[in-house]
């Protein structure tokens, strides 16, 4: 067991995805995380289960065919839910996340539901490395802060090119909303579809955004 997860209260959940059970290991409260020290950037959103990842993890497996042996970046990993997912579908994945706890986290996840040939890449949107672009990028819940949108943009801009798709899932907040209009501006061409996603005893609705690059 690695140390992060040794660190904190955890618990574990069973999430019905895909025909099959995915276990995976959470923080038992944010709060749990907190301390005065702890800056905006570095509040541990990561560390627990929410239900726009299910909501885009209910979206793969609707579209298993077009993430099959295809690279696939998922950004904003946190507990790798999304990726595990992916790469239980068959596709070739990579995790990031700035948060290097997250990324022990989703490693441990992989582990113990068999998962293996997960890459992941520890860096911040504000200074994302020069990478070899992705046929698919995903990521859930990641737009509620509006001051992110402007490097959120240029990574996707850099990581999707040609005929690559993007899939951002979130749960109906305006940011959302407002990232995917100036994507619209920008040429992004952008369909979405609706999910009801029960989690921890509670129903949330939760969008997926499916976008594709100027052509």
């Amino acid at each position: 067991m690695t140390s992060a997860i040794l660190r904190y209260p955890t618990y574990t959940l069973s999430i019905p995805l895909c025909r099959r059970t995915f276990r995976i290991t959470a923080v038992r409260s944010v709060d749990d995380l907190l301390t005065e020290s702890v800056s905006a950037d570095d509040i541990p959103f990561w560390a627990v289960p929410w239900h726009a990842a299910v909501g885009l993890c209910e979206f793969l497996c609707e579209q298993r065919e077009q993430i099959r042996d295809k690279r696939v970046l998922e950004l904003g990993a946190g507990l790798g839910l999304c990726g595990l997912v992916a790469r239980w579908l068959g596709a070739e994945v990579t995790l990031n996340d700035y948060q290097p706890d997250a990324l022990e986290f989703a490693l441990w996840n992989a582990q113990q539901n068999g998962i293996t040939g997960v890459a992941t890449l520890l860096a911040d949107w504000r200074q994302f490395p020069d990478v070899e672009p992705f046929e698919v990028v995903i990521a859930a819940d990641v737009l509620y802060e509006r001051r992110l949108h402007d490097a959120l943009r240029r990574v996707l801009t850099r990581c999707v090119r040609g005929h690559g798709r993007v899939w951002l899932a979130d749960p109906w907040r305006d940011p959302a909303w407002e990232f995917i209009v100036e994507m619209e501006r920008a040429g992004w061409r952008v369909d979405f579809s609706e999910h009801t996603v029960r989690l921890l005893e509670s129903q949330q609705d939760v969008i997926v955004f499916d976008l594709r690059p100027p052509v």
